[in-house]
């Protein structure tokens, strides 16, 4: 493992950056957090621009290293301090398939499940994300035979696509269909997870879990 070069979170609460904060627990490398609070509009602060000119959170920074929307952070992160356990190596044949969950989960999930959300839905051929009914058959087949994306192993695709899942079913956007329950339960079983929780949704907000 890489040793640590300073890493901080810039982490709003009831937010999407609990992915980042679960991702650097599982890691379990040390971090520093600032909070930038979206409710008051402080990822509109200028400093904060320079770090994330789309004015959103999370960011991290690595030493000189600077890192914006949660699958690249994912990515970052298990290359750097978990490569062989969170992150699948390169010539790992699992690799790919790892690679493509971490993509679904925000080129796939997320839009379509706002929509849906919205009450808006659209023709697999008219929207690359296809549909939203198509989109929880996938997930719902899939994890129906697996324990995790990538069968008995865990990895940071988990992180970024289950915190997806896990916000969703809370919203009560996704379907409880069993396979996306039990592999929401799973996940919010894990200490990193809960710690990332704590630290994202305290008492007095929602807790997606």
């Amino acid at each position: 493992m890489a040793s640590p070069r300073g890493i901080t979170l810039y982490h709003s609460p009831a937010s999407r950056a609990f992915t980042a904060y679960w991702m650097l627990e599982e890691v379990g490398v040390p971090f520093d957090v600032k909070t930038v609070d979206i409710r008051k509009g402080e990822q509109k602060a200028p400093e904060y621009l320079k770090l994330n000119p789309a004015g959103k959170v999370p960011t991290l920074r690595d030493g000189e290293v600077v890192v914006s929307e949660n699958p690249a952070i994912a990515i970052y992160l298990a290359d750097r301090y978990s490569y062989g356990r969170l992150a699948p190596k390169i010539e790992d044949p699992e690799r790919g398939e790892y690679l493509k969950w971490m993509v679904y989960a925000t080129a796939v999930v997320d839009p379509v499940a706002f929509l849906h959300s919205k009450e808006i839905d659209v023709s697999g051929f008219s929207a690359g994300f296809g549909t939203f009914d198509d989109m929880v058959e996938v997930l719902s087949a899939l994890l129906m035979e697996r324990k995790h994306l990538l069968g008995d192993r865990f990895t940071a695709a988990d992180v970024v696509l289950g915190a997806t899942v896990s916000v969703l079913l809370h919203r009560q956007v996704l379907p409880e269909v069993a396979a996306l329950v039990d592999y929401n339960g799973r996940l919010t079983a894990r200490p990193a997870y809960q710690r990332a929780a704590d630290a994202t949704w305290p008492s007095s907000l929602m807790h997606p879990a």
